[in-house]
């Protein structure tokens, strides 16, 4: 399959994909809120966090193993896993270290800090990955080819 073909396929899967991460999204931003906001369920609201971000984790597994499924090389494979699992881990931080070290009060500056940096860190390695992504396999879509729609 070549190059276009491959993009194809990626872009009409990614609009699914776009809907799946969006439904989680919502969920997690309003027990976020919810969570900054009570004193009295922090259990209740935080373990809903933790269990709707590890769920997304399995969501973010399956949509890996489709778009590595268009190479057989294990290199670029690997590329494309360190990029979801760098998404994740950013996920991760905004949805469960940021939100607790917010509700701490005692340093409040430095989730703020955190996440500018994760931010920068996510975009100059995805780039980076995009391009080992391209050497590795010419005919692998990198991912913000695959993005726009």
């Amino acid at each position: 399959m070549d190059k276009h073909e491959r993009l194809t396929k990626m872009k009409q899967e990614n609009r699914k994909w776009f809907f799946l991460r969006v439904s989680f999204a919502i969920p997690v931003g309003i027990l976020v809120f919810l969570l900054l906001q009570t004193n009295t369920q922090e259990l209740l609201y935080g373990g809903l966090l933790v269990l709707t971000t590890f769920l997304y984790g399995s969501v973010l597994q399956r949509e890996y193993r489709f778009m590595s499924s268009f190479t057989e090389r294990t290199r670029t494979k690997r590329f494309i896993s360190m990029q979801y699992a760098l998404n994740y881990v950013l996920i991760l931080f905004v949805g469960l270290v940021f939100p607790w070290l917010l509700k701490l009060e005692a340093v409040s500056w430095l989730p703020f800090i955190g996440f500018t940096v994760g931010i920068f860190i996510l975009s100059v390695s995805e780039r980076a990955f995009d391009e080992k992504v391209r050497q590795s396999d010419p005919e692998q879509p990198m991912r913000r080819e695959v993005r726009g729609w």
